[in-house]
């Protein structure tokens, strides 16, 4: 639930580069082709202490079809060639996409879940319960294939209050094969549960648990994963399970292994 629906884990990146190149090989026959970089993409630029930074539209763009795109471009180390990851969004049914959905607000939003930096906004208003009914569909593709592909969806929650615009059940799907942590609430239980598919998507452990009611950088909505890779691209799903009221999602920086160019 906003303005503080947030979490994220937050991986240090690096720029000492890993040389694929053959075993023998001197270092200075490698080229940017076949030396390996840890990306970071950095929605806000909040991390100073490496070469790379994210440039992402102030606005997504949308066609006659409806469909909404941005795509954030880093720049990384002197001799590499920038990398480009898209955000393409499809909305099936009736569910009407905020304005804000697909930007990067992090003057409202300074810390997602907790992370300690903004976020990409996915956000609903005017929404109708069930996954055939309504839902958004974000495919997200990267310029080169990524190894070791680490971000975290936040803000995860439920609210089962009725009127002003309140009342959902965020549901969460994400293709491709990774591995994914919640946050615990003790007892071996975790507030975000499911395994983010069509048939058991990631939602809260109950219908009326909002992330930030235990604080503003709560991180109780979160849902980290990685993907071993190699990975192209791949698509999240985004709908409520029930209500009529607004709701929200985020994106965390992503860190990633690809090659220079």
């Amino acid at each position: 639930m906003l303005p503080s629906r947030r979490n994220v884990v937050r991986t240090a990146a690096w720029t000492v580069p890993v040389v694929a190149a053959a075993v023998g090989a001197p270092a200075f026959a490698a080229s940017c082709g076949t030396t390996s970089y840890t990306w970071r993409l950095d929605w806000g630029n909040e991390t100073t202490d490496d070469a790379f930074s994210t440039a992402y539209p102030s606005a997504p763009t949308t066609n006659a079809q409806g469909v909404r795109a941005g795509t954030a471009t880093i720049t990384g180390p002197a001799g590499t060639t920038p990398m480009t990851v898209s955000f393409t969004s499809t909305s099936v049914g009736t569910d009407t996409r905020t304005n804000n959905n697909l930007r990067v607000d992090a003057g409202t939003y300074p810390s997602i879940g907790g992370t300690g930096g903004t976020g990409l906004l996915l956000q609903h208003q005017n929404i109708t319960s069930g996954r055939a009914n309504s839902r958004q569909e974000v495919v997200i593709a990267f310029g080169r294939p990524v190894t070791n592909l680490q971000f975290s969806v936040t803000d995860i929650d439920s609210n089962d209050q009725q009127g002003n615009n309140n009342d959902f059940y965020d549901q969460v799907e994400l293709t491709g094969t990774r591995s994914y942590t919640f946050t615990s609430r003790g007892g071996g239980n975790t507030y975000v549960i499911g395994a983010g598919t069509q048939n058991d998507p990631w939602h809260m452990y109950n219908d009326d648990t909002v992330a930030n009611d235990s604080g503003a950088n709560s991180d109780r909505g979160n849902v980290n994963l990685t993907y071993p890779g190699p990975v192209s691209s791949i698509t999240l799903t985004y709908w409520t399970s029930r209500g009529s009221g607004n709701q929200a999602i985020f994106l965390s920086d992503f860190t990633f292994t690809a090659m220079g160019c």
